[in-house]
């Protein structure tokens, strides 16, 4: 897993182009003290206001706290709210050049009344109705002279009426004719409009309306998510979840990446701050997997705040670091080659284990607790999701690969652990060379078929019996009420 804080200054300058819904955020902060001799209203006294971009706009906005260049591609009335819309982006670092000005349309207005750090009253002020045909034609024309220009590109639709079929087509087609990577936060149940698309990154609750399938537990969730990636036959389709984190879907793999735990204020503006952020990162180069799992950490931040707010760079270079202890322990394998040779030559007792670890159990950290005992380092070998399954069945894992090793990595007596998608470990029992080789259960040494090969390498092989009753299959049965 490559290491996301030196993903962070890669963004740097990277452009992006954003088209979509562009709206005015008004945050009308105040304090309610009484309530309302006309009516059983509270009265909010006003202490303050403050605008700034929202939809696309926040999207843009975000991109520029995090170091890149967006292409801020929307319409906007002539009127004061455009005025000021445009001045909150000039704060934001963005460039109004490429908006397009719509003289009978309104700028979007959404204001929001808060008091007491909560949200009262939402006051939207929008038109809907289909765009002229030639300020749609304009909108294209600019999208196809400044799209070759571009790393990466996000379509923010909010069903307000510039993404239609026929524009959403025209970004999709020009990009994959470049081979950009286009994102989409997609709007409605008709996702037909976005084919092609790189990745979409739906909602529960969206995803759940688009697929006509009420999500309420992990096969719902994944029957959903595939029939929309196949709908859709774009190469990734990643589904936020809230405090359950976010869960990718490819023609090859479920990826669940686990939520960040911070205290959550408001979650306005998240769904921007995830597609604004994985955008920047694979166009810097990064995997989708690791591009997710910061935004995921980038969404922490922004719901930690109150109103619309974008995640600054310097926010997610400290949130990364506190999660970087854990993160650090995860690795690759062809990082454990530096990592064995650095241990050797300090002389350090290599242990290594291996397992499923499917439901962490008082059994496993009381095994992992012991083996780390025969030695200085404890190395754990993970079954990758599509191991599990060739072992255990379709039905398992329980738990996705990135949150077991997430969970492993958080014991103390675990140094490093590292995905492998082998049914056996013996091509990692070759990198480590292990001085202990640990076995979990109702072994017989002799009879293991790694043994010769550990023995080989001047390494000794012990089994550590298991806890009676303690399995995860005890666990999934008293859980279903079937003991």
């Amino acid at each position: 897993m490559e290491s996301l804080k030196k993903l962070i200054p890669q963004l740097k300058g990277k452009k992006i182009l954003v088209f979509g819904d562009l709206m005015l955020d008004e945050h009308i902060w105040s304090k309610v003290t009484r309530i309302s001799p006309e009516a059983p209203v509270p009265i909010a006294d006003v202490t303050q206001i403050d605008h700034v971009p929202g939809g696309c706009g926040n999207v843009a906005v975000n991109i520029s706290a995090l170091g890149g260049i967006p292409y801020l591609i929307g319409i906007i009335g002539r009127d004061s709210s455009g005025e000021k819309l445009r001045r909150a982006l000039a704060a934001a670092k963005v460039s109004d050049r490429y908006l397009i000005i719509n003289k009978d349309r309104p700028t979007i207005l959404k204001s929001r009344i808060i008091a007491a750090s909560q949200h009262v009253v939402r006051v939207d002020r929008e038109d809907r109705t289909d765009l002229p045909p030639n300020i749609m034609k304009e909108v294209l024309r600019t999208i196809g002279n400044l799209i070759s220009q571009a790393d990466g590109v996000v379509i923010s639709d909010y069903g307000k009426g510039l993404v239609t079929k026929e524009s959403a087509q025209f970004v999709i087609n020009r990009a994959r004719k470049l081979k950009k990577f286009v994102a989409i936060d997609p709007k409605g149940i008709d996702y037909s409009k976005y084919k092609g698309a790189s990745i979409l990154t739906p909602n529960l609750a969206e995803a759940s309306l688009a697929a006509k399938i009420k999500i309420i537990d992990d096969k719902t969730l994944i029957q959903a998510g595939k029939l929309l990636r196949q709908q859709t036959r774009a190469a990734y389709f990643m589904i936020t979840r809230g405090r359950d984190g976010m869960t990718i879907f490819t023609n090859k793999e479920i990826v669940h990446i686990p939520v960040i735990p911070r205290e959550v204020f408001d979650i306005t503006g998240a769904g921007d701050t995830v597609i604004a952020t994985l955008t920047l990162a694979v166009a810097a180069g990064a995997s989708v997997k690791n591009a997710a799992m910061l935004a995921n950490t980038a969404a922490s931040v922004v719901v930690a705040k109150i109103g619309t707010a974008p995640c600054y760079r310097e926010e997610l270079e400290e949130a990364v670091e506190d999660n970087e202890p854990i993160v650090k322990k995860i690795k690759l394998r062809k990082e454990l080659d530096a990592i064995i040779k650095n241990l050797r030559n300090r002389d350090a007792k290599i242990v290594f284990t291996n397992g499923c670890f499917d439901l962490l159990h008082l059994g496993h950290v009381r095994y992992l607790r012991e083996a780390k005992k025969l030695g200085d380092i404890l190395i754990v070998g993970l079954n990758s999701d599509d191991s599990v399954r060739a072992l255990k069945g379709d039905e398992r894992p329980y738990i996705s690969e990135l949150e077991r090793a997430e969970i492993l990595a958080s014991l103390e007596c675990v140094d490093y652990v590292t995905i492998f998608s082998e049914l056996r470990p013996d091509n990692l029992i070759k990198i480590v060379k292990p001085d202990f080789h640990v076995k979990g259960g109702d072994y017989k040494i002799i009879e293991l078929p790694e043994r010769k090969m550990v023995e080989s390498f001047g390494g000794k092989v012990v089994v550590i019996p298991p806890i009676k009753g303690r399995s995860t299959t005890n666990i999934v049965e008293k859980i279903l009420g079937k003991k």
